[in-house]
Parts: structure tokens; sequence; C-alpha cells
């Protein structure tokens, strides 16, 4: 049965067990220890509603970053559709001593070295 039940229903042993505590001049180490399990647990709940609202901001924007490649996935499946999407092959790089693309002549390296 819990502690406040039975003080509640016998104000003499609240009374009783409070003289006790005074006449110690301390709190009992059950009181001790139940004070530290409480902070501990305030302290887990803090940390978990802390952890809590991280993954709810992580959500929100994982949520949004969804919902544009699902945007580009479409536009870009519909340009396929239309073919009205223009691919572009970009322009490589010559590499030194390639003499399939040959490198113009004042960007070749110099013999001088």
């Amino acid at each position: 049965m819990p502690r406040y039940a039975l003080t509640q229903g016998h104000p003499d042993l609240k009374h009783a067990f409070y003289d006790q505590v005074r006449a110690r001049g301390q709190t009992p180490d059950s009181e001790k220890r139940r004070r530290r399990q409480v902070r501990k647990l305030k302290e887990l709940r803090a940390a978990g509603a802390e952890e809590i609202a991280q993954l709810k901001t992580d959500v929100e924007a994982l949520v949004g970053a969804l919902h544009q490649s699902m945007t580009e996935n479409r536009l870009l499946r519909q340009q396929l559709a239309d073919r009205t999407g223009i691919v572009r092959t970009l322009p490589t790089q010559s590499h030194i001593g390639d003499t399939t693309h040959p490198l113009p002549s004042d960007l070749m390296p110099s013999s001088d070295c």
C-alpha cells in the first residue's frame, strides 16, 4: 500500500513519521534513495523529451527532402515521356599525351624544363 494512502487515512501516522524525522535531524535513507530515484527519472524523462523533439525535427526535414525528390522525379518522368528534355554532353578533359584529343598548343607542356 502506498505511503500516502496510509497518511491520508491516518494523519496520526503521518505526524508520528515526521516527528521521528525531526528527532533524527536528517532525512531517512529510504527517503534519500527515493529522491535520488525521482531525480534520475526526471533526468531520463527530460533527455527522452529532448530526443523526441530532435527526432520530430529530423522527420520534418526528411519529409521535405522526400517531397522534393518525388517532385523532381515526377518532372523528370514527365520530361522523358514528352521527350522535351534536352541531354547535353559535357566536353571531356584531355589528358597529357592523349593523341585522340590533343591539347591546344598554348596549353601543351614546354620541353624547356
